[in-house]
């Protein structure tokens, strides 16, 4: 085997919206940690740099039991944790495992398990872009009015 990088542009350019997408995913679980702790953005920010995705998950999930109790608000918070931990487990699996092609083969990727399966069709990428897409976006809405962290935080405070 030697080491590869697709040559194709789409598949190059949709592997940089995944690592776009993650770092802003990153960012938004960042963000649900200020929100959950009432923390001043630089404060919240210094105090998860270089913090990884799933330490921030499970801050997340920590955070939340002890705001917001059991019931609906945390539920959903820690469905939408499972949803965030899947989409990047997905992506790490792209972009830290080898790429790579044997003699006049096709480009293959090595797998978690590290047996090897062919790359990632630009469909099944753009199904993963779409999915880091959609759980930020769904968890930035909750942080919001309307959102319903938002809400169940609103209701704590009263």
């Amino acid at each position: 085997m030697n080491f590869h990088v697709p040559e194709d542009p789409v598949i190059q350019a949709l592997l940089g919206i995944i690592t776009v997408r993650h770092a802003h995913l990153d960012y938004v679980l960042r963000m649900t940690i200020m929100t959950l702790t009432g923390l001043d953005i630089e404060i919240a920010l210094d105090a998860t740099d270089l913090q990884g995705s799933a330490e921030l998950r499970d801050r997340i999930k920590r955070l939340a039991r002890q705001e917001l109790g059991e019931g609906k608000p945390l539920l959903e918070l820690q469905a939408l944790m499972t949803r965030c931990k899947r989409a990047t487990r997905t992506r790490n699996s792209l972009i830290h495992n080898l790429w790579a092609i044997e003699g006049d083969g096709e480009p293959q990727i090595q797998t978690d398990d590290r047996k090897w399966a062919p790359i990632p069709t630009p469909e099944d990428l753009d199904k993963l872009a779409d999915e880091l897409l959609a759980v930020r976006q769904e968890l930035n809405n909750s942080l919001f009015e309307g959102g319903f962290l938002y809400k169940a935080l609103q209701v704590k405070k009263t």
